[in-house]
């Protein structure tokens, strides 16, 4: 039981870090969005600061979006060579008896 509790704690800890940087990132793209604000407009109109910046964010959510809905290149022929050409079933039943080959050769406690 102490493992799965180890693995609950070390999730957790994770989804913390990583919710503390979502949010300081976001803290700091608002930092960065004020300071291009004020630079572009210094040097050219408001309108011009917000279609420059608008087309940033807009850029970066359609590279996101891109990333998101690419597909992982999987080697079939890899993952075909695992399995030494076995059908699901032969592979569960290879695993199950293994498992009664164990579970026959395992010391029973006394």
């Amino acid at each position: 039981m102490f493992g799965i509790q180890h693995k609950v704690a070390d999730t957790a800890r994770k989804a913390g870090l990583v919710t503390a940087s979502a949010a300081l990132t976001i803290v700091g793209a608002g930092f960065f969005t004020a300071a291009a604000w004020i630079y572009l407009s210094a040097q050219q109109t408001p309108l011009f600061a917000a279609v420059v910046i608008g087309s940033v964010y807009f850029g970066a959510a359609a590279i996101t979006l891109a990333i998101g809905l690419s597909r992982p290149h999987h080697n079939e022929a890899k993952e075909q060579d695992a399995l030494n050409g076995l059908s699901p079933m032969q592979l569960v039943l290879i695993s199950f008896l293994q498992g009664l080959d164990q579970g026959r050769n395992a010391k029973r406690p006394h």
